[in-house]
């Protein structure tokens, strides 16, 4: 089965308007307890209530928001979510108070609280962080205050979605051969691979991108909106910088991220020499971005779902029984919406919450890279079930910081299997190309984009005016010096800061993609060369959830991000790699 089975949450959705018709009394029920929290009983009473009713709205946002995102252009859908939007916004405004109320009672009175109930122990962790927290917690009034602008943040979001997906009009145009072919977000990546000449790449580009080139202002100011909500809140929370609000409380160090930075940007001889070699096994007289889709070698072989599951199952054939069963259970039948479908949301994810099975969203378009993205998105899925199964509900949700890690770590298990079963030099070659580009999108890509977000962030702390020429230019930058490539002669490309829909929606997300990356091929290398406990380490990683701070979480299992040397030691891989794929190309000619 290869559809959502949402009946977990609801059975349709006249129950679900039932229940959020009942939302308001819970939300009502959590705000009783203001001015009641120096009370032990109302303490733990207070903590009892608040799972229940987070478990409550975790099924009704889940249900709407996984059932939205099968039609965005569902406006009854669409409609709903909002509303639970809303009313998740009216709760973050009741309990304000929360946060404040217990730092006032000091540290000392809440850990003995904790102290006596087995129930409240298990948010030590949280509320200790709470009170590192609480030079940037402020008072009761303010905090009240600034819930009320709670809706507001979501609305970048909302209105890049409108204007990229929902309200966006599809191209079609015709290629050289006579046929027409409607070009989305979707389907161009796997289409220019297949296009037989430069002219028609260049028009299935143009015409994917020409939604972001229209409406370049548009998507600026939206833009600009998301660079100053975070001004304000980074100001209004006494934080140094926006960047600085974004790692604070993960306890994330600034030097991960800057020297995550500086590899990458140090690293672009290797990224050069890369380009340079598909430059002259494509036989191409210039080299565009769109390019990166073509193959090295030509390949017709596709892969349906049941075909990319089975491979995945084959690749972790053999590792630890529990570890292997939870990936399978991740997949499992009424988990995923595997299909492209009109209106559907673009791209994959996997959503989980504490006390439901998670759901993978995919668009499955039967190439190898969607057999890499169904592993990617089961290590999610198999991650917050590891999480959810070992810990409270406290401190089951791990941070962003280390969500990548499963996922990346799956995508390891299942090149090395691919590449260990290749029968020919054409697929040693595809499969190294394939190793290649993982680098070059994961680690080299995301962190240019978290350079960008970085000056991005920069013009506003300068009072530079945020423009759709002036993000443009610190692409054209990035660009140049990463891939000695002039984006300005791809007609759209310039826009690339509008196609990346995590800039508007989660702003310092992208450069977890690649410290993530760092860190799981670190602990996969440790487990393939059979260190002695790596696996139980690298399990005790994903059952431990957020019960400490991400770097620390990573370092116990094995990989430490405080270290340039482990940036560093993956650039080093793919110099080796670079040098197998040279090998078998001149071995191929």
């Amino acid at each position: 089965m290869s559809k959502w089975n949402l009946s977990q949450f609801y059975p349709n959705m006249e129950t679900w308007e039932k229940d959020l018709e009942k939302l308001p009394l819970y939300i009502e029920k959590l705000a009783s307890f203001k001015g009641k929290l120096g009370d032990f009983e109302s303490f733990k009473s207070f903590y009892k209530a608040d799972e229940e009713i987070l478990h409550f709205i975790y099924g009704m946002f889940s249900y709407i928001h996984l059932a939205s995102d099968l039609n965005l252009k569902d406006v009854e859908k669409a409609t709903k979510n909002q509303q639970i939007m809303i009313a998740l916004s009216e709760l973050g405004q009741k309990v304000s108070y929360v946060n404040p109320e217990i730092i006032a009672l000091g540290e000392e009175k809440v850990m003995s609280f904790l102290d006596r109930d087995t129930f409240l122990e298990t948010y030590r962790f949280p509320l200790k962080t709470l009170f590192a927290l609480q030079k940037h917690v402020l008072g009761d009034d303010k905090e009240s205050l600034l819930a009320n602008f709670q809706t507001i943040h979501s609305i970048p979001g909302q209105l890049y979605q409108s204007l990229s997906i929902v309200d966006a009009k599809d191209e079609e145009i015709t290629l050289s051969n006579g046929e027409k072919q409607v070009i989305t977000l979707t389907n161009y990546r796997s289409l220019i691979p297949k296009a037989d000449n430069a002219e028609d790449r260049k028009k299935i580009f143009e015409a994917s991108f020409k939604r972001f080139k229209e409406n370049k202002t548009t998507f600026a100011n939206i833009y600009n909106l998301v660079l100053q909500q975070m001004k304000a809140n980074y100001q209004s929370r006494a934080y140094d910088s926006a960047l600085d609000a974004a790692l604070f409380s993960n306890n994330i160090p600034l030097k991960v991220y800057k020297n995550l930075m500086d590899t990458a940007y140090e690293s672009h001889e290797t990224v050069k020499r890369y380009i340079r070699l598909r430059k002259k096994a494509l036989g191409l007289e210039e080299y565009h971005t769109y390019d990166r889709f073509m193959t090295l070698v030509k390949d017709e072989t596709t892969y349906d779902f049941e075909t990319a599951k089975n491979l995945f199952f084959k690749a972790i054939e053999g590792m630890d029984e529990e570890y292997v069963a939870n990936q399978h259970e991740a997949v499992a039948d009424g988990y995923v919406d595997a299909f492209q479908a009109d209106g559907k949301r673009n791209g994959a994810y996997s959503s989980g919450f504490y006390g439901y099975h998670p759901h993978i969203l995919l668009n499955h378009d039967d190439t190898l890279d969607s057999v890499f993205t169904l592993a990617h998105e089961a290590g999610h899925s198999a991650h917050t079930l590891f999480a959810n199964a070992s810990q409270p509900m406290a401190t089951a949700d791990y941070t962003i910081f280390v969500a990548e890690v499963a996922s990346t770590f799956n995508e390891h298990v299942l090149l090395d299997y691919l590449v260990k079963h290749a029968t020919t030099t054409k697929q040693k070659i595809a499969l190294l190309e394939k190793a290649l580009d993982g680098f070059m999108s994961t680690f080299i890509r995301q962190t240019l984009f978290a350079t960008y977000e970085y000056q991005a962030n920069e013009l506003v702390e300068k009072g530079i005016p945020i423009t759709a020429e002036a993000l443009s230019k610190i692409m054209i930058d990035l660009y140049k010096h990463y891939y000695d490539i002039d984006i300005t002669k791809e007609n759209g490309k310039e826009f690339v800061w509008a196609y990346i829909p995590h800039l508007f929606r989660t702003p310092f997300y992208v450069y977890q993609y690649a410290t993530s990356f760092s860190a799981s091929l670190k602990l996969y290398d440790d487990v393939k060369s059979k260190k002695p406990g790596a696996m139980t380490r690298y399990k005790e990683l994903l059952k431990s959830g957020g019960n400490d701070y991400p770097v620390n979480l990573l370092a116990k299992a094995g990989a430490d991000l405080t270290m340039k040397e482990t940036f560093q030691a993956v650039t080093k891989r793919y110099d080796i790699l670079l040098d197998e794929l040279e090998e078998a190309l001149k071995a191929r000619d």
